[in-house]
């Protein structure tokens, strides 16, 4: 008679942002120290590369290590032979394959040869990825025994900059085109405190107006992506029965809230990180992201943890 599966409780819930996603390393530091332990982790983008990583059992200190070390594997490589590639078989009137800017080789010899999808599978704690479906315009999520690199890859396949991935006859490009803060899982596994992690402040500081098209940029990426987190959390108060003034109020005050039997904390940065942070991997400011996601889990989850 085989064991029962254990009740899903803790879900931790990990935003994309390229080399925003550092921030992240400093949160599970933060988590370990207080013997915070997830049943769930669901990821997107490099959310999907950490919460993975997690899942296969490294520490705090294992996963900052490997962040010190991703300037030199090249991950964001220029792909110049992809987009001549490209051109060729335009010009002789061959289907050409997608002219992205960077190779995702790279990335994939790297997750290939790190994770231990023997113990992903056993979902101790269970890793959920989401991917977007190219063709079809949906989002789906992976986790369990059809978990592969290939998945986690695709999770992080920023249209345009990465080429997208090829799975089963279908393509994916990175989960937070259409989901960057994938918690709907965790409502699904019937988790009961929720931990996410964001990768923009919930509610904009005010800024100076851009004066070139780069600081325009950069600023539509920030909206976009703040806006992605305010919608999260009317999203979760319309889902769960509550009022979204009364929840986005609680959560700016105290990073956590409880709303229809669950709790839901956030870490947040305090200030926007702008358009280069996402493919940004200097060691000083990968530091820096580790240092304030610490810092931020330490101060902003002061409430949660008193409950927990």
């Amino acid at each position: 008679m085989s064991e029962a599966t254990p009740p899903i409780r803790r879900a931790l819930v990990l935003s994309g942002g390229g080399g925003r996603g550092a921030y992240e390393v400093g949160v599970w530091r933060r988590l370990q120290e207080i013997g915070w332990q997830p049943d769930i982790i669901c990821g997107t983008s490099i959310g999907a590369i950490n919460g993975a990583l997690i899942g296969s059992g490294w520490d705090a200190d294992r996963l900052e290590q490997l962040w010190a070390s991703l300037h030199d594997k090249n991950i964001f490589k220029l792909s110049v032979w992809r987009r001549i590639k490209y051109r060729v078989n335009k010009l002789l009137g061959r289907q050409p394959d997608w002219p992205a800017f960077m190779d995702n080789e790279p990335a994939r010899r790297m997750l290939t040869e790190i994770l231990d999808l023997q113990r992903l599978r056993q979902d101790q704690p269970r890793v959920v990825v989401a991917a977007t479906n190219v063709r079809r315009a949906k989002l789906e999520y992976f986790s369990g025994a059809e978990l592969t690199a290939e998945h986690i890859l695709a999770s992080c396949s920023i249209p345009a900059i990465f080429p997208w991935c090829e799975i089963n006859g279908e393509l994916y490009w990175d989960g937070g085109v259409m989901a960057n803060t994938p918690i709907a899982p965790a409502i699904s596994a019937g988790a009961t405190e929720i931990l996410v992690v964001l990768m923009a402040p919930l509610a904009g500081e005010q800024v100076d107006l851009p004066q070139s098209t780069r600081q325009a940029l950069a600023w539509a990426f920030d909206m976009i992506t703040i806006g992605s987190a305010q919608n999260l959390t009317r999203g979760l108060a319309y889902h769960l029965g509550g009022d979204f003034r009364d929840f986005e109020s609680g959560l700016a005050e105290h990073h956590c809230v409880e709303i229809g039997g669950i709790r839901i904390g956030v870490v947040e940065p305090t200030r926007a990180s702008g358009l280069d942070s996402v493919l940004d991997l200097e060691q000083g400011n990968v530091k820096a992201r580790i240092e304030a996601g610490y810092a931020d889990a330490r101060d902003q989850l002061q409430k949660m943890f008193v409950q927990t």
